[in-house]
């Protein structure tokens, strides 16, 4: 049954993307048909002005004092969730508990 489902998945989207949209088809008009492919322009023309841009010193300063902000965040998510003397505890109850079920399985 299982290798049956991924088959029937595949053949209907192969069927599906063989569909004809008739309404889309329509929905272009003549014009837009005979129209000319866009010109393709250099994108210095937009990114230019953005290269130049100079901040002002208030926001150069804003922007520095919040990239300090993420970059301690970033150090205080980084390091370990809980203290090696936590995890030795941890790994010693756990111990004890797995030594108290087999206990206790014996005894049942």
């Amino acid at each position: 049954m299982r290798p049956f489902l991924p088959i029937l998945f595949l053949a209907t989207a192969v069927l599906s993307g063989c569909t004809q949209f008739p309404e889309l088809d329509g929905a272009v008009t003549e014009e837009a048909k005979a129209a000319s492919a866009p010109e393709i322009v250099d994108n210095s023309v937009v990114l230019g002005p953005a290269a130049e841009a100079i901040l002002d010193v208030e926001t150069q300063a804003e922007m520095e004092a919040r990239a300090v902000a993420l970059e301690a965040r970033a150090l205080a998510a980084s390091g370990p969730i809980i203290s090696p003397e936590e995890k030795a505890a941890l790994l010693e109850r756990a111990a004890a508990l797995r030594a108290e079920a087999a206990r206790v399985a014996q005894e049942g």
